[in-house]
């Protein structure tokens, strides 16, 4: 909600947030259609203040510091509607994320310095200047910030209009929502776990198609005659877009537009044009005698294009045209096709389309304070090394005298001194001490430090049913590895979209339960972001989701008895197609394997949500711990 009726200094009106979220205004009622009286800038916004939530009188006091003003600026607005507390709510929430977006993407204030201080480590005035256009590219990136992402409402509808399964989750938890979270709280926490869908939905927003070569994507439709005898007719379809990418590309067909039309028809124009010889020499194609002249466009096939003005002075850094003179072709085995431009056209005339359209494509990968030319990396790449000579040996040679002390303490026999000791070591002491060292070890049963026991496979199945298994033990390996490949399988399956995957149940059943589980997940997540934050401010509204995940347990108990009702049907209309079937025959022997394979009911639906019941039951498990500690300390 981002407007609602005010009163202003004894005036009825209406308080709204401009859809930039740059600007508060208010309007007042009378006369109708005037324009605003008041206009904050949310950017001079320094505090917000309300009425306590047990006042009756619900107002809202926006100070206001104006860059020219010296004193601050006070405005008191008074909600008047019958829902104004929650009004109140939303239009401060809406200022409050407003004024947190704009301090966001404000850049960092850089440091005064004395301007008698200037030496040579001083900035230059081109690398401000690179700085400041350095900085401009950074702020237009912000619009991608977490901050942004999450006050633009307009992304959020559109992404939830591309999305029927986000917008269907969103809808469900809007409307199960206890009645203590606000639509705008909701918003907000329900957008934060979504932030880079809101990013990749805005860059793809922000993205547009390119130039293509347009003129092989239009062709002529044949339209199939009313009546019998009548030939076919030929029609085409030429969009605006269209045409004003073959006025950019080719620039030969805008002059002769421009000069042919008037007298001539648009419409006559462009068929003529698209049966013409000129069409063929701009689509590279070979022009024969059996193509029909046309005076209005023959006139321009000896036009010559004229290239970019940025190529008049090309440095011949490498000049590959000499080798024409140094090395000369005219003589042995004639050159490759595609080194015969003038034999081959398409060649030349998909390579200057692709310069063109190159030409207009801004680099996104060169900064904008970068310098002008071929950068130093792809100089000294390019650079021919092989003439030069070799630079001189510019080490220095360093000159030991103590070379003893450096050569780790090397004796003149090339022994160490550790080396040395070791050798006056007897082999058989040093053998005998390791093996009184090792005698202690022999008798180390590794399987027993583990908790292997290789007895008990022979143990009765009672006794082992009753004992727990312990850490490292092969029942407790067998254990692990088999819940392992269960969840395996759970997961492969939630994850399929085939029929088996639903278990038995019926689709719509089975969508019910997705819905209701991904309701409930999202609760979840707003329960433990408010559980852990610890804002003693917001207890009620935790106590408020508690009572909300409780009711998410009775509906999915709800879609479990559905699904336990829909499966008893089932296998009573089974019943009935064997009872009236011959016991012997082969329909009547499949209907029963079917009925013995029959899923679903309330074990499916168990067995698919039971982590999502195990976190509810946590969750309500931590929240009840919390409020009696508490209730403990306040009796205390």
């Amino acid at each position: 909600m981002s407007s609602a009726p005010t009163a202003y200094k004894k005036r009825n009106g209406t308080l709204s947030v401009s859809a930039d979220r740059t600007s508060l205004f208010w309007t007042p009622s009378e006369p109708p259609s005037s324009p605003p009286s008041v206009t904050i800038a949310i950017k001079d916004i320094t505090n917000l203040q309300q009425t306590p939530a047990g006042n009756p009188k619900v107002a809202l006091k926006v100070v206001v510091q104006p860059p020219a003003a010296a004193a601050p600026e006070n405005h008191v607005f008074s909600f008047t509607s019958a829902a104004a507390r929650s009004e109140q709510e939303a239009i401060t929430d809406i200022l409050r994320n407003a004024i947190a977006a704009i301090k966001a993407a404000e850049p960092p204030k850089p440091a005064p310095t004395p301007a008698t201080a200037q030496d040579a480590s001083a900035p230059s005035a081109a690398m401000a200047m690179a700085q400041a256009v350095s900085s401009t590219v950074k702020t237009n990136e912000s619009w991608y910030d977490d901050a942004h992402l999450i006050i633009d409402i307009e992304l959020q509808r559109s992404l939830l209009e591309a999305n029927p399964a986000l917008r269907q989750r969103f809808n469900e938890s809007l409307r199960d929502r206890p009645e203590t979270i606000t639509i705008t709280q909701f918003s907000t926490q329900f957008w934060s776990t979504r932030l880079h869908l809101l990013r990749a939905h805005a860059i793809e927003k922000a993205q547009n198609q390119g130039d293509y070569n347009v003129l092989p994507e239009i062709k002529f439709t044949r339209v199939a005659a009313e009546k019998e005898g009548e030939a076919d007719s030929l029609t085409l379809r030429l969009a605006g877009p269209q045409i004003k990418l073959i006025f950019k590309q080719y620039p030969i067909v805008r002059q002769a537009y421009n000069e042919n039309v008037p007298p001539t028809d648009s419409n006559t124009f462009w068929s003529r044009f698209f049966m013409s010889r000129l069409l063929k020499k701009l689509k590279g194609e070979k022009i024969t005698d059996a193509d029909p002249p046309d005076p209005m466009f023959d006139k321009y096939l000896s036009y010559q294009e004229k290239g970019p003005s940025n190529i008049g002075h090309i440095p011949h850094f490498i000049d590959l045209e000499g080798n024409e003179q140094n090395h000369s072709q005219r003589q042995g085995n004639r050159p490759d096709e595609t080194m015969r431009p003038e034999k081959v056209p398409i060649l030349r005339i998909l390579n200057n389309l692709s310069e063109k359209m190159m030409a207009q494509v801004a680099p996104t990968d060169g900064e904008a304070h970068a310098p002008i030319g071929m950068s130093e990396d792809a100089f000294n790449e390019l650079r021919l090394r092989d003439l030069q000579t070799e630079a001189g040996d510019n080490r220095v040679v360093l000159n030991i005298k103590d070379q003893q002390r450096l050569l780790g303490g090397k004796q003149q026999n090339g022994l160490s001194t550790e080396a040395q000791l070791y050798a006056k070591q007897s082999p058989e002491k040093v053998l005998e001490l390791l093996h009184s060292e090792m005698a202690s070890a022999d008798n180390i049963n590794l399987s027993k430090v583990v908790g292997i026991q290789s007895d008990s496979e022979d143990s009765d199945d009672e006794t082992r049913s009753s004992k727990k298994a312990r850490i490292g033990s092969k029942a407790a390996l067998t254990q692990s590895s088999r819940e392992m490949l269960a969840s395996i399988s759970r997961r492969r399956l939630a994850a399929s979209a085939d029929v088996s995957s639903r278990r038995g149940l019926s689709e719509s059943t089975f969508d019910t339960l997705s819905l209701t589980h991904n309701t409930t997940v999202e609760f979840l997540h707003y329960f433990w972001t408010l559980f852990l934050s610890g804002d003693g401010s917001r207890s009620n509204e935790v106590a408020k989701l508690v009572e909300t995940l409780d009711r998410s347990v009775d509906r999915i108990k709800m879609v479990a008895e559905q699904a336990e009702k829909e499966k008893s049907q089932e296998a009573e209309n089974l019943q009935k197609q064997i009872s009236t079937l011959n016991p012997r025959s082969t329909k009547r022997r499949r209907i029963e394997m079917e009925l013995e394979r029959l899923g679903g009911g309330k074990q499916a639906v168990e067995e698919m949500v039971q982590p999502t019941i195990k976190a509810l039951a946590e969750a309500t498990a931590q929240y009840r711990k919390a409020f009696e500690e508490q209730s403990a300390q306040a009796v205390g």
